[in-house]
């Protein structure tokens, strides 16, 4: 089976979390599954932001990215947490390969234009896509680890995009039969804060609609609209914390997270 997990970067700056999910992916692939990684860097790049003295703002759960926060977005997730997965891989002899949306042209953008108007600067949403480099990568037994980060179509200039939506568009474009999200945070909560086992497409807009889904959570669950219409037949929101998460989750009957149904 084709499976895309998507990896947040609050998790990644775990070094225990991290090595425990990079176990789990170990075992994935020795059951002989296909794997493509696709990671976030928001706390990483809000760390290096800081740093350099450079204000955070977001919009809707996204981050509003000027020219000199983009650089410091490629930066961090090409040239650091993408590398470091890499690594951590390469530790247990399984081999990986980071891109981001430049690499073969698999991913190209455009500008991101909210409807109300705002401006997000290089915030892009995914245009085109092409599946070559991720196939030949698998085709070699290979994972690849992929950037949130797409060229723009029109300019030649790199794009941040939602981690989320990025994996929804790599799920998309190589065919994957499975999506995971792991998060901090676990799998979508209701009004009351408990935790919902399933959502279908018109629980997902009731969530979005209300206002119930807030922050980073309104993103996720555009993305995971967005696999659905691709062709995505089973998602899953899981907490990287729960024990076993990626292992449990190839369970449709485990009580974990938040499972996502087509119809």
């Amino acid at each position: 089976m084709r499976i895309v997990i998507k990896l947040g970067g609050s998790i990644l700056s775990e070094m225990t979390l991290r090595l425990k999910l990079v176990f789990q992916l170990s075992e994935l692939r020795r059951d002989r599954h296909e794997l493509v990684l696709v990671h976030g860097g928001g706390k990483q790049i809000a760390e290096m932001l800081t740093r350099l003295g450079i204000e955070s703002h977001f919009h809707d759960g996204l981050r509003i990215t000027d020219e000199q926060t983009r650089d410091v977005v490629q930066m961090v997730l090409a040239g650091k947490v993408g590398k470091d997965l890499v690594a951590d891989l390469a530790r247990l002899n399984i081999p990986a390969a980071s891109l981001a949306g430049g690499d073969g042209m698999s991913f190209l953008s455009h500008r991101l234009r909210p409807e109300d108007g705002t401006d997000l600067g290089y915030v892009g949403q995914i245009a085109r896509t092409r599946p070559d480099l991720i196939d030949a990568l698998l085709a070699i037994n290979m994972i690849p680890v992929v950037a949130c980060l797409a060229l723009g179509a029109h300019d030649g200039k790199y794009y941040n995009v939602n981690g989320d939506q990025m994996a929804a568009a790599v799920a998309a474009t190589c065919h994957a039969e499975e999506l995971i999200f792991v998060t901090d945070v676990g799998g979508v909560r209701d009004e009351r804060g408990k935790q919902i086992a399933q959502l279908d497409r018109t629980s997902i807009n009731q969530l979005l609609e209300s206002g119930v889904a807030s922050g980073g959570m309104r993103p996720k669950l555009r993305a995971c609209l967005e696999a659905l219409e691709a062709g995505v037949n089973r998602i899953l929101i899981v907490g990287a914390a729960e024990e076993n998460a990626l292992l449990r989750a190839r369970d449709e009957d485990a009580d974990i997270g938040t499972f996502i149904i087509n119809n």
